[in-house]
């Protein structure tokens, strides 16, 4: 799926690249789906203007993505996947961004194809979202 990551309202800008990615997808020894890599090299710590969505009886929007860095510091991919980082978070789950609620936006990668799911660090609860990244963007409206 090619996206036009700019019709969402995201302004192009990331130093992403190739090394970066095998840097943290070999620390958190996964194979991140191919969109998402596209947008974290259009725009790391992406904001889109337009991404709200429903899932289960619960409508929101994407408040930020985190930035896509093996850098173990605060607001990254990296920092909220490590051991002990989000109490109750599912080892299958890596958030790559939150919502307006504050619930984090997960990839799960216990599922093939990699799913989207979102994970209330409250409730300690998860909700699937979409059967993977393209149907997740598929969802996203003004």
């Amino acid at each position: 799926m090619n996206i036009d990551w700019s019709f969402f309202g995201i302004e192009q800008g990331s130093s992403v690249d190739a090394d970066t990615i095998v840097q943290v997808e070999t620390l958190l020894k996964v194979k991140f789906p191919e969109s998402y890599l596209d947008l974290v090299i259009y725009a790391d710590e992406a904001s889109p203007e337009a991404a709200s969505f429903v899932y289960g009886d619960t409508g929101t929007c994407i408040s930020e993505f985190f930035s896509f860095s093996p850098d173990v510091r605060p607001y990254t991919v990296s920092w909220y996947s490590r051991a002990g980082g989000v109490p109750g978070l599912p080892v299958r789950l890596v958030p790559i961004a939150r919502d307006a609620g504050g619930c984090l936006i997960c990839l799960n990668f216990d599922v093939h194809p990699v799913a989207v799911e979102a994970f209330d660090p409250g409730s300690k609860s998860s909700c699937f979202i979409a059967s993977h990244f393209d149907d997740f963007v598929g969802l996203w409206g003004a």
